[in-house]
């Protein structure tokens, strides 16, 4: 009877001893907390990101094209999500498939074909995705990563003081004449400014460029800003991913984005709760009438900015009547036309950074 209480004991004990080594060993495999995955990251993880770690465009017709963008924005969302493994899984994609060896980034590859243009916003989002992730996970790799990007986008993308949209990869002179607003992305230039890489001068100058862009009556954005004339244009059909973008970026500078602000209230109104993706520029009366979840995203992340609360909550609870909310759906979670399978990864990433930013500041 001893014998037996004893070998139980023992048993326990040792029980005891594999529990404690496997939590220690999980802990050590994933250093940080990682909360659940929303339904719409399920619907990613399932259907765009591929087992190669590619994030498709969409499931159709450009399954097999992979944006720069996707990596910029699936990058963004796993920060926010505070996912530091998944985050080395796509900086390994990063390395392996996209950056040339002036460390800039294709803007698309299809198949196996690169794509050798580049876009500035989706460097730019890359490169402050990295110095965000290695302060965060203390992993200097990250760091000294996003300074090799930085040095490469000043010391080839500039024109005049200004980075340009794009340069040909292959031919390092051939670059743009203009900057679309929506790409002056201020979280960027303020990491690379205080790591002594942006001289003051390029970042006044880029600030200067955003902050004071002429508004049209209505209070939209001007589309860019051309740096050999150093005048502004606007487009007759006004791209609202393009004005939230810049609403966004404005408000991370401290400027005011209550025009914008107002114009989407008054659209969200007369609109019965909707907004739509393009509106007249004269008129502001929409021009189409399809809502586009990027749209929403883009709108909630300047509403969450500027603390428009409660905004940024019926702008939430209208861009979740486009997402697939049936559970039993194998597409439960995308925001994809189930008929049509019209999806894209830009909506959907868009939609988890404006989600899980949210939760973050506890507005929804």
């Amino acid at each position: 009877m001893r014998a037996w209480l004893i070998r139980g004991l023992l048993s326990l004990l040792l029980l005891g001893v594999i529990i404690v080594v496997v939590c220690v060993f999980s802990e050590k495999s994933q250093s940080t907390p990682v909360k659940a995955s929303l339904a719409t990251e399920t619907f990613i993880q399932n259907y765009l990101l591929n087992k190669e770690g590619f994030i498709q465009t969409n499931i159709t017709d450009q399954n097999n094209v992979y944006l720069s963008e996707s990596v910029g924005l699936w990058l963004e969302y796993l920060i926010e999500k505070n996912d530091s493994i998944q985050f080395k899984q796509q900086v390994e994609v990063l390395e392996k498939d996209f950056l040339t060896k002036d460390h800039l980034v294709p803007w698309k590859i299809e198949g196996t074909k690169k794509y050798l243009v580049n876009a500035s916003i989706d460097d730019l989002r890359i490169v402050n995705s990295l110095y965000i992730a290695g302060e965060k996970w203390k992993t200097p790799f990250y760091t000294n990563l996003a300074k090799k990007m930085s040095k490469s986008l000043v010391r080839n993308q500039s024109v005049n003081q200004l980075m340009v949209d794009y340069i040909d990869l292959t031919h390092m002179d051939d670059k743009g004449e203009v900057i679309t607003l929506s790409y002056i992305m201020p979280e960027s230039y303020k990491r690379m400014s205080k790591v002594g890489i942006l001289s003051d001068e390029m970042y006044e100058e880029t600030k200067n460029v955003l902050l004071k862009a002429p508004r049209s009556k209505i209070g939209f954005y001007p589309k860019e800003y051309n740096i050999k004339t150093g005048k502004y244009s606007y487009d007759q059909k006004v791209n609202l991913i393009d004005q939230f973008y810049v609403g966004l970026h404005e408000a991370q500078w401290g400027g005011d984005v209550s025009p914008l602000l107002q114009f989407a209230k008054k659209a969200f109104k007369e609109g019965n709760g909707k907004i739509y993706g393009q509106y007249d520029s004269e008129t502001a009366q929409p021009i189409v009438q399809y809502e586009a979840p990027a749209v929403y995203a883009l709108a909630i992340l300047m509403c969450i900015e500027i603390d428009e609360r409660e905004f940024a909550q019926q702008l939430y609870s209208q861009m979740l009547t486009l997402r697939q909310n049936q559970k039993k759906s194998p597409y439960y979670g995308g925001y994809i036309d189930v008929d049509s399978k019209d999806t894209h990864s830009f909506d959907n990433l868009l939609a988890i950074i404006a989600e899980r930013r949210g939760m973050n500041e506890k507005v929804f």
